[in-house]
This record gives structure tokens, C-alpha cells and sequence, in this order.
């Protein structure tokens, strides 16, 4: 029962920051790709570690339908990848680089944390948090990378076309 409250205090939470995350400065379209982006790479990521069972979810929503917890998946690691885009939005490189791990570090702690306080999440053989915070890290530079060369792109094609 315990599990279940914490999956879903994990679970409002994360529907909670939909609420007013897409209204912060930019535009609301490098939002929406920033989020569609990270759970595209976070389901391609993830389907083969949980399939090689590196990383189980005992506990989770639909578990006739999903291997992996959805709520992570789909919601929260997309929802904190869009902050931390908003967060860099205007950073040099090198600060962007540095500040995924405020992000990251956190994320790897608590995931940590519910591996040895709960049965909401897994580590097998030989996965641990380092790895985690490292797949982490790696997706959140990755989105960012990318989003910033859409926006380069998105300017280039705006400075040629005619008005």
C-alpha cells in the first residue's frame, strides 16, 4: 500500500506541472518538441533495459500493458527535461553542460532512494544509480543539442524566406 501512495504523490505531482510548465519564456512550440523528443529517446532507452531486466518496476501503473513505470516515462523525465530546457534557455554551453547534472543528480538520488525504500523500481544485474544519472545526464544534453540546432535551423529558414 505504501508503494502505491508513493507512485501516486509521484503521479500528481508530475500531471501538476503540466498545469503551468508551457507557460514560461520561449515558445511554447520548443516546449512541446522538448518534451515529445525526451519521451521518444526515454521509451527507446528504456524498452531494451527493462526487457534485459536491468531495471524492474514491480509496482506501476498497467502492468499487463507496460513494462516500464509510465509515470516516469512518459510524464515526469520529459516534464523535468522541458524545466531544465527553460532553466538553459539563454546559458552559454558550458553552464548548460554543468547545470543537467542539478537535474540529473536529483533525479538518480530519488530513484536510488525508492530502490531501497520501495518496490515502485528494480536495479539487476549490476545496474545502479551511477548508471542511472549517467542515462540521465546523457538524454538531457542530447535534447538539448538538438533543440538548439532546430531553433538554429528555424532562423536560418526565417533570414531567407521572404516576408
Amino acid at each position: 500500500m505504501k508503494d502505491r501512495k508513493i507512485l501516486n504523490l509521484i503521479t500528481l505531482f508530475s500531471m501538476s506541472g503540466w498545469a503551468f510548465l508551457f507557460r514560461k519564456k520561449g515558445e511554447i512550440k520548443d516546449w512541446f518538441l522538448i518534451y515529445f523528443l525526451k519521451t521518444l529517446i526515454s521509451t527507446l532507452l528504456d524498452e531494451p533495459v527493462t526487457k534485459k531486466k536491468y531495471v524492474q518496476y514491480p509496482n506501476r501503473y498497467f502492468p499487463n500493458l507496460f513494462n516500464s513505470n509510465i509515470v516516469f516515462l512518459y510524464v515526469l523525465f520529459p516534464l523535468l527535461c522541458v524545466v531544465y530546457n527553460q532553466f538553459t534557455y539563454k546559458m552559454k554551453p558550458l553552464k548548460t553542460f554543468f547545470s543537467a547534472f542539478l537535474f540529473s543528480g536529483p533525479m538518480a538520488l530519488f530513484e536510488s532512494w525508492l530502490v531501497k525504500n520501495t518496490n515502485l523500481v528494480r536495479f539487476r544485474r549490476g545496474w545502479n544509480g551511477f548508471y542511472s544519472f549517467s542515462v540521465l545526464s546523457l538524454t538531457f544534453w542530447f535534447v538539448r543539442i538538438f533543440s538548439e540546432g532546430i531553433r538554429l535551423l528555424d532562423k536560418r529558414t526565417s533570414q531567407k524566406s521572404p516576408s
